[in-house]
């Protein structure tokens, strides 16, 4: 029987999936409608403070998977 899903198998890996979870949650419409409002931060509009805090927290965690993640595993050379 074929899976269809890839699992993490260690705890870090459970971690950083869960971390992209959380990523893709701050990109679904209700927490965007939350945001997206008249008040601005740092002189910008909510909504592009809040763009860009999803981008560089997506990059965090990209860099983060790949400091802890071990993808080659044992050499069988």
């Amino acid at each position: 029987m074929h899976r269809r899903f890839v699992l993490p198998t260690t705890l870090s890996g459970w971690g950083v999936l869960l971390a992209f979870i959380g990523l893709l949650a701050l990109g679904l419409w209700p927490v965007i409608g939350w945001i997206n409002r008249a008040p601005s931060w740092l002189g910008m509009p909510a909504i592009v403070v809040w763009s860009y805090a999803v981008v560089f927290a997506s990059c965090a965690v990209m860099a983060v998977a790949n400091r802890f993640i071990d993808t080659e595993g044992p050499d069988d050379d």
